[in-house]
């Protein structure tokens, strides 16, 4: 009896030997046509602002990280049912969204834009009525068309499901402007000189990582996003790929607590 115990337990040593732990590893959703914050190399790479946050953050909590090609809407779909982990996109944190996703503290502040053709004659939000603009579907900038279109009198609103579409129908004339975030217009724009940014729109928004509720990890993340900004790393990361320092006081600077729906 003593013998079969002995080589019982030499048999489960053997197999937990051969058989070790997995690493756990995080799945991040991103829409990959959104430079500076995440965008696929030619070698099909994931690059990005968001994309070194992300990896520093699952370096941090001790977990692997596989980023997913997904479109912006799907983000929202996909991390509510769990098939990714978290989601990075310049996702802004809006109240609306609190109902039904979370989010770690943010970790960049940004404005809303127009964007056009260089020689357009917009310079203000009042130059719009009248006009044709373009949005990203589900962006910010799809709702801020929603919410002040029929004020500043549009005179149609033209959803697209990549940004490079919305910035080549706006160089072509085909769209009069196109709404959407600050800095990837900037970014983008660089390569396309004869469009520039005719409007700045004081949004407050603010990027973060998205998740879906009570997801185990989100308070470790929070956690590795504050730790971040407290030693300087995010900081870093933001002068990488934006060749400045972050404001102070700035969310990529000033650590903070999970959001909450109000």
């Amino acid at each position: 009896m003593k013998l079969f115990r002995t080589l019982g337990t030499l048999v489960a040593f053997g197999l937990a030997a051969a058989s070790p732990a997995l690493a756990e590893t995080i799945t991040v959703g991103a829409y990959p046509a959104n430079p500076p914050w995440e965008y696929k190399t030619d070698s099909g790479a994931f690059e990005g602002f968001e994309v070194d946050v992300a990896k520093e953050v699952a370096k941090r909590i001790g977990v692997d990280v596989e980023f997913q090609d997904l479109g912006f809407q799907a983000l929202f779909a996909a991390t509510s049912s769990g098939r990714i982990d978290f989601a990075i996109s310049s996702i802004s944190v809006t109240n609306e969204r609190l109902q039904n996703q979370a989010f770690t503290q943010p970790y960049y502040d940004s404005d809303g834009t127009i964007v056009g053709k260089a020689d357009s004659p917009i310079h203000s939000l009042d130059d719009l009525k009248g006009k044709t603009i373009g949005v990203i579907s589900g962006s910010t900038g799809e709702a801020f068309a929603k919410a002040n279109g029929e004020k500043l009198g549009f005179a149609e609103v033209k959803s697209y499901n990549a940004q490079q579409d919305l910035l080549l129908e706006a160089q072509n004339g085909r769209i009069d402007g196109g709404a959407g975030e600050l800095a990837g217009f900037q970014y983008a724009i660089r390569q396309m000189p004869a469009l520039k940014i005719l409007v700045r729109i004081p949004t407050g928004e603010r990027f973060a990582m998205m998740t879906r509720k009570n997801h185990p990890l989100l308070a470790k993340a929070n956690d590795a996003i504050g730790a971040m900004k407290t030693d300087g790393t995010l900081a870093a990361i933001h002068k990488t790929w934006f060749g400045v320092d972050p404001e102070p006081g700035s969310s990529t600077v000033t650590p903070g607590p999970i959001p909450q729906a109000q």
